[in-house]
């Protein structure tokens, strides 16, 4: 691969990257490094390919190596220390015609479901941030993190449980 190829996936693909690398991280000095990672590995594999779905073997990539520095760290410390980010950027994106309240409420709404899918287990949030978040499909899902289609749609399900569950425990 040349260095046009990756300036254009880094222009078409960089920003979503690097969003997915800090929701699964959690901490945006983690996340630059991961996403810079990502597309150095991406580079010296040369196999992005237009017609193969690059933005999903970019976050396949990204997954993958997360998953291999959190072994490390953990294999290094007991327990990795993770910093939780505040990320005020997204929650702006409101429409001039809602009114205060309703933009209060849907930051809050937001904030809610945020926290409570950083609460699940890394398992079941990976797989919910690659489908909602990335809007990758169960098959190309089970393809990134090498699992059976099965297990992808099952932690779906859990997670989704779950995240019901604390949006019930909030509204009660």
């Amino acid at each position: 691969m040349d260095s046009n190829v990756l300036e254009k996936c880094i222009e078409d693909y960089g920003k979503d990257v690097y969003s997915f690398c800090l929701y699964m991280t959690r901490n945006k000095e983690t996340a630059e490094d991961l996403y810079q990672q990502t597309f150095l590995v991406a580079y010296e594999k040369g196999e992005l390919d237009d017609a193969r779905n690059p933005k999903s073997y970019l976050i396949s990539i990204a997954v993958n190596l997360w998953n291999n520095q959190k072994r490390k760290y953990l294999w290094r410390k007991k327990k990795a220390n993770i910093i939780y980010f505040q990320d005020e950027d997204l929650t702006k994106l409101s429409s001039d015609a809602e009114t205060v309240e309703e933009t209060v409420i849907k930051q809050d709404e937001e904030e809610l479901i945020r926290s409570l899918v950083n609460e699940l287990p890394e398992k079941m949030r990976i797989v919910i941030l690659m489908y909602y978040m990335e809007e990758m499909s169960v098959d190309e899902i089970s393809k990134a993190l090498h699992i059976p289609a099965g297990t992808v749609k099952s932690r779906m399900h859990q997670a989704k449980n779950r995240l019901r569950e604390g949006m019930v425990q909030y509204e009660g």
